[in-house]
């Protein structure tokens, strides 16, 4: 590079501009440097750059950096000029606005691919006039103008490797959080590869649990108490940067107008001064919050940037793993209000779609008529039931039945002992014999008196001994009819004494069995004219048979659970093993009705007991 003679420059200038030229810092560090250089390299008096934004020129930078007159510099003729430099693309001389015989030289700046304009503007007192001119600056003014571009082309290829370099970080930890098969050690890996990725002593990951952020995973803790105080204001923390939807960083950055109460709380009570906390958000939706913190070391802007991009990178893996982590009732829920969400909007769905399926139901318990049965308790009895009583005194020698054994017609069911009418009737044809020998020897000896009372004895003893026959005859106490038996345990009291008369066996007939029905006097009034209805008996619950009603007693009958009315019916099938005595649930047919006739009718009834006039 080759300047005229007459510019005064040195090398610390030249090395200076192509520092500058490589400069990584921020934008108002290099405007303010590029300023003071560009005052340095053509001598002026002042200097200043300026940007167009919004159709205003706004201040970037002005040299020197005290003691600079806003005056000194153009202010009504500055955007006219500057549209007739940006229209050369190049510069132009302009008087000075306050001080006559000073030339003020517009310079357009380059800034690359940036669609903001830039000049620079130099003030030249009116000793220098020659160096106003641009002819006199030809070889050094492109290489200024050219600087801004360059510092913003390699300001956005530092950029785009930082950005490169932050996505190959977060990829790098999803790839670690996809090896794990379930949520806890997702979120552990996670944790503990950002604790070691960021240099932080200790990595907390809080997860959504509406409506409040629960801690789920502690940098290098397996377990930890949920009760803890610090845990609790951890999750307020956590709340707050979920609540404000953005990065939280602890010292706050200058200008920040971010709340950070809770934050400040955390800080003070866990003795961690800085600290960052970045939501994990999935398609649009907060589910989680990441927080780091350190001793000394603060977070900057670039730490939250990369921390976003791995949170972003890893919150659908965690959604996903946390959903199929849930009971299958929970996910049936989730899925269930994602639908409704898109249906009547996200906010409250649950209480929309609860206020709608409410008064679709209330409209449906009072519109809707159902089919309604009266229940109550049933009996199966038999036609016809037979007694089989001891029919006569004495002890029981045998019993071949027992409760619910099915006999067939004349089967024994009962023996009495017989020995001792045997006795009684080997006694009585003796004295038969005895009176027959003292009628006959009355009768030879011609005494009539005798005759007749021996003939008087003898028939009474012919009678005894018929009665004795007739008693042998029924000690085995046979069935009449095939039937079950119903009531007759006796195997316990074999040899036991019996009287005469006392009932021993129940039997009762398979054929002609009839349900009694025992309906509540409070609903007799809804069985009306129905006739039909159907069982459930207790011993088979999985059955349903059909019935129709017969007739209805006319009068009521008290029982323990009050005065009932005993209703007749008939079984339209029957089983092979229905016995009478068997039990269950009747429903009797009782027309249609609402469900809220159904839900209120008995505390109807019963205000209209106790309210009436």
């Amino acid at each position: 590079m080759s300047f005229k003679a007459s510019i005064p420059l040195d090398r610390s200038h030249l090395e200076a501009l192509q520092r500058l030229r490589q400069f990584a810092g921020g934008p108002p560090a290099f405007w303010g440097q590029f300023t003071e250089l560009a005052l340095a390299l053509t001598g002026a008096q002042q200097a200043r750059c300026v940007v167009q934004l919004n159709g205003a020129w706004s201040l970037l930078a002005s040299a020197p950096s005290s003691g600079v007159n806003p005056r000194a510099f153009l202010q009504k003729s500055l955007a006219e000029n500057a549209q007739r430099a940006i229209a050369e693309n190049g510069s132009v001389v302009v008087p000075a606005e306050f001080e006559e015989g000073a030339q003020h030289l517009l310079q357009v700046l380059h800034g690359g691919e940036s669609a903001a304009q830039c000049l620079l503007e130099l003030r030249f007192a009116p000793s220098q006039r020659e160096r106003a001119d641009p002819k006199f600056w030809a070889e050094l003014l492109p290489f200024l103008a050219d600087t801004p571009g360059i510092y913003q082309n390699n300001l956005k290829a530092a950029r785009a490797r930082f950005e490169a370099a932050r996505m190959q970080e977060a990829l790098d930890v999803l790839a670690i959080v996809n090896q794990q098969p379930k949520f806890s050690p997702a979120s552990m890996a996670l944790v503990n590869e950002l604790s070691s990725r960021f240099r932080a002593e200790r990595v907390c990951l809080g997860w959504v649990k509406t409506p409040y952020v629960r801690v789920v995973a502690l940098s290098g803790t397996e377990k930890f108490e949920r009760k803890m105080q610090i845990l609790q204001t951890l999750e307020a923390a956590m709340e707050e940067c979920r609540d404000q939807d953005e990065e939280l960083l602890w010292p706050a950055p200058a200008g920040s107008q971010a709340i950070y109460h809770d934050h400040e709380a955390y800080s003070r009570d866990s003795g961690s001064d800085c600290l960052i906390s970045v939501p994990l958000c999935c398609q649009g939706e907060s589910v989680g919050v990441l927080t780091l913190e350190r001793e000394k070391e603060p977070f900057t802007q670039e730490d939250a940037w990369g921390l976003r991009v791995i949170a972003d990178q890893v919150a659908p893996r965690l959604k996903d793993l946390r959903f199929q982590s849930r009971w299958f009732g929970a996910r049936w829920a989730s899925s269930w209000r994602q639908g409704l969400a898109k249906l009547l909007s996200p906010r409250h769905t649950w209480l929309k779609a609860g206020a709608i399926v409410g008064c679709i139901a209330l409209l449906f318990c009072l519109l809707v008529p159902l089919p309604y049965r009266v229940s109550s308790t049933f009996v199966l009895r038999p036609e016809s039931l037979v007694h089989m009583p001891a029919p006569f005194e004495g002890f029981i020698a045998s019993t071949n039945v027992r409760p619910g054994d099915f006999v067939e017609a004349n089967q024994v069911l009962v023996s009495l002992d017989d020995r001792d009418l045997m006795l009684e009737k080997a006694e009585t044809m003796g004295e038969i014999r005895r009176f027959q020998a003292q009628a006959e020897l009355a009768e030879a000896n011609r005494d009539l008196a005798e005759f007749r009372i021996s003939q008087a004895r003898l028939r009474q003893a012919e009678a005894r001994l018929e009665l004795i026959d007739h008693r042998l005859s029924r000690s085995d106490i046979r069935a009449p009819f095939a039937g079950v038996v119903v009531q007759g345990d006796l195997r316990e009291r074999i040899g036991a004494p019996v009287q005469q008369g006392e009932v021993l066996v129940q039997l009762s007939e398979l054929e002609g069995l009839y349900l009694q029905i025992r309906v509540p006097e409070r609903d007799i009034d809804l069985v009306g004219d129905n006739r039909t209805g159907a069982v459930v008996f207790a011993s088979r619950p999985d059955l349903q048979f059909p019935f129709e009603i017969r007739s209805i007693s006319p009068a009521a009958r008290i029982a323990d659970e009050g005065n009932i009315f005993a209703v007749r019916a008939a079984l339209v099938e029957t089983a092979e093993w229905m016995t009478p005595g068997m039990t269950g649930v009747a429903k009797i047919d009782s027309g249609k009705r609402t469900l809220a006739w159904r839900a209120t009718h008995r505390i109807v009834d019963f205000i209209r007991m106790r309210i009436w006039f």
